[in-house]
């Protein structure tokens, strides 16, 4: 009985020195422990597992991202449309109304053109070239150059056409189809004109020049291996 009064009596010493200690403020060495177990704990509870949803997300935006590179640069860089058959053209006028035909038909021999298919005149590469490299007709329909009524016939002027993409070169058709004409109509008093009856200019010598080189690059690119 004596032993029990005595673990009471010491009991209640050690609380009434607790309870002076918290009212006092306990050291700072006793809180720390405390301090970090409930830091600790606090950290376990708010801490999040990863959003696997947001993983798959992500996954499914770069897999979109590498689809839409090759569909974004096919765009940026199509493939070049293949030529389509073109019919280049070069007028002659003479500066008078209309110009003797047997005159017409000297010149256009002396130039090494040949009256062949469709009653026009051809200029061939060679004597076994089937396909000219450029034609000339005469602007009367249908075109014809009709050889059996040459002295009594006058013509309002020429058209001369090359076909694209035909044989050889086309820079170079259009090169010898252009000194053709222009020595033509130095030869028979006449003028250049456009396929529009327009000024044959020097700009717009260059300006078609250009195109048949774009066109001859279309060619190539997609001229068989």
């Amino acid at each position: 009985m004596t032993e029990l009064r005595w673990v009471l009596l010491a009991l209640g010493v050690l609380v009434i020195f607790a309870v002076y200690l918290w009212s006092r403020g306990l050291p700072q060495r006793w809180l720390e422990p405390l301090a970090a177990l409930r830091k600790r704990r606090t950290a376990e509870k708010v801490r999040v597992e990863p959003d696997l949803g947001a993983e798959v997300r992500v996954n499914e935006n770069e897999e979109a991202a590498e689809e839409a590179i090759p569909a974004a640069a096919s765009a940026l860089d199509p493939a070049p449309p293949a030529p389509v058959e073109t019919i280049v053209t070069l007028r002659f006028i003479p500066n008078r109304k209309a110009i003797a035909c047997d005159r017409v038909i000297l010149a256009l021999r002396a130039a090494g053109l040949k009256h062949g298919r469709y009653d026009i005149f051809h200029k061939h590469a060679d004597e076994f070239s089937d396909e000219p490299l450029f034609s000339v007709a005469n602007l009367t329909e249908p075109g014809s150059f009709d050889l059996s009524r040459l002295s009594e016939t006058k013509i309002p002027g020429m058209s001369f056409f090359m076909i694209l993409p035909g044989v050889g070169d086309p820079v170079e058709r259009f090169d010898q189809m252009v000194t053709t004409a222009r020595e033509l109509a130095r030869e028979l008093d006449g003028e250049l004109r456009d396929e529009k009856g327009s000024s044959w200019s020097i700009q717009r010598e260059r300006y078609v020049r250009e195109e048949i080189i774009e066109y001859r690059h279309l060619l190539d690119k997609h001229a068989p291996d």
